[in-house]
């Protein structure tokens, strides 16, 4: 069994120059990563369908790889500049230039053309993540060109994200570019999409009309969090939304740096409360792009977004084009081990019962979790088509792994981002009785080397099918003689 069950809290890789062959892909899933992250603002279709190629033959060997498109969305990046960089002087006077032009020392260009309509004088334009501000001292009407002065020394490089924090932009949620990136998702079969730049409910609908245009409305879209905006729409957001990231590059760029990590902690409960699962990302590990240790910041950074309880973690430029890409997975995996041992599983489990439905299926996920932290449960060994009822028993937190069995490849693609939950995908039928799934359980609990008498839970439904959990069982591992 090719199961590493050590931790709970998944990892989002970001795939890049630096990761993107297939033995580093391995190395990195052999390091704890749960979800590879395919970003669109970067490459060819021709360079992501080599990715996405990568992962899908790994299945041949029973590793199994989701992949998620990060759309464009509606961004705006810096031009192309002379040498690939310019070094940039506070107090430099500069244009900003919207059609295509070699940036240097007086001149660059943008990427959207009607940045020139959307700005005014006193506004500022952040570059890199906020790094380089330059304040709009005039417009050059003639040129359609603005006029910009630098508050700070920086160097100014190709294709770096640009945001205007105190101006509202007209530009278009989806342009043709993501339709057609979106189009090519639903042809790789993608396994998530993750919405760059979400602002309200509508562009998630407007996404999902896309991917059932083209004969995949069931891909999973997650809101990307990054903006003012979207934050004043959260509660719709993720009503709306499959799952939530919240993308702290640009969101610490659109809002106060300090209100940030308000602004996670509140997404991240609101996302317990909704059952719908949430990813911290952006800068966790950034100082590992050049080095092969943290800083002890960030490892509080993870350890912070563990305790709030995300569901995944997330590695961009680190994964994707650092030095370090499997030190800083194996980094993330190491604090995910060690926090966990410290998480209040109890209160957990009691927020998960408290934010309920209270249906049956809620009841049963909610005792799963009480009774393992009660006996001490080494394992969960939930039988799901769906994969509903493990993401309920990942809901409410349970002290130990799960183990969601199916015969289903969308629901192991899709119980990746779960907390807690490994899969394991049936070459059959489902088994139709509890004491054939007794049998499979204690199978899987012997190969992740459970040990004898330990107990372990088991639990599905009789008969089998979509929404038919209705039992859950206590065995001890090697209790129950298998059968022929």
């Amino acid at each position: 069994m090719l199961l590493n069950i050590s931790k709970k809290t998944k990892i989002v890789c970001t795939i890049g120059p630096a990761s993107d062959t297939k033995e580093m892909i391995l190395k990195l899933y052999q390091a704890g990563m749960s979800v590879m992250r395919v970003n669109f603002s970067h490459g060819t279709h021709e360079e992501q369908e080599a990715k996405i190629k990568i992962a899908r033959n790994f299945e041949k060997e029973g590793i199994y790889i989701p992949c998620a498109l990060d759309t464009k969305g509606p961004e705006i990046r810096t031009g192309y500049m002379e040498n690939g960089a310019v070094p940039v002087a506070a107090g430099q006077a500069m244009r900003v230039a919207m059609s295509p032009c070699k940036g240097n020392a007086e001149r660059f260009s943008v990427t959207y053309t009607s940045l020139y309509d959307d700005v005014k004088v006193g506004d500022h334009l952040l570059i890199d993540d906020g790094e380089l501000d330059f304040e709009v001292t005039g417009k050059d009407a003639k040129a359609r060109e603005i006029l910009v002065v630098a508050k700070n020394d920086h160097v100014l490089k190709d294709q770096k994200g640009v945001n205007a924090p105190f101006s509202r932009l007209s530009m278009p949620f989806i342009s043709p570019q993501d339709e057609q990136d979106l189009k090519f998702g639903c042809e790789h079969d993608m396994d998530a999409i993750f919405a760059s730049f979400t602002r309200r409910p509508e562009d998630i609908w407007d996404i999902k009309e896309i991917l059932k245009k083209y004969g995949k409305p069931n891909i999973p879209v997650f809101a990307k969090i990054e903006n003012p905006e979207a934050v004043e729409k959260i509660e719709e957001i993720v009503k709306a939304a499959d799952g939530i990231m919240v993308a702290r590059g640009d969101l610490g760029v659109e809002i106060p740096p300090e209100q940030v990590p308000v602004v996670q902690a509140k997404i991240i409960k609101l996302c317990r409360k909704c059952g719908k699962p949430v990813i911290t990302a952006t800068q966790m590990l950034d100082s590992m792009t050049n080095n092969p240790r943290p800083t002890r910041a960030e490892v509080s950074d993870v350890a912070t977004a563990i305790n709030e309880s995300s569901d995944c973690v997330m590695l961009s430029g680190e994964s994707a084009s650092g030095h370090y890409p499997v030190q800083a997975v194996e980094m993330q995996a190491a604090i995910s081990r060690t926090m966990e041992q410290y998480l209040p599983y109890e209160q957990l489990a009691r927020e998960a019962y408290d934010t309920s439905e209270g249906s049956v299926n809620d009841a049963i996920a909610n005792s799963i979790a009480n009774t393992a932290l009660l006996i001490g449960a080494k394992l969960i060994v939930n039988f799901t088509e769906t994969g509903k009822s493990t993401y309920r028993i990942s809901k409410a937190r349970p002290c130990c792994p799960i183990i969601s069995v199916t015969n289903s490849r969308t629901t192991v693609m899709q119980s990746a981002w779960m907390w807690g939950v490994y899969s394991v995908l049936l070459k059959t039928s489902m088994p139709d009785f509890i004491e054939e799934m007794e049998v499979l359980a204690l199978k899987i609990a012997r190969d992740l080397d459970i040990p004898a008498g330990e107990p372990i839970i088991i639990a599905g439904g009789t008969p089998t099918g979509a929404g038919k959990t209705n039992f859950m069982r206590i065995v001890n591992v090697n209790s129950v003689k298998e059968l022929e």
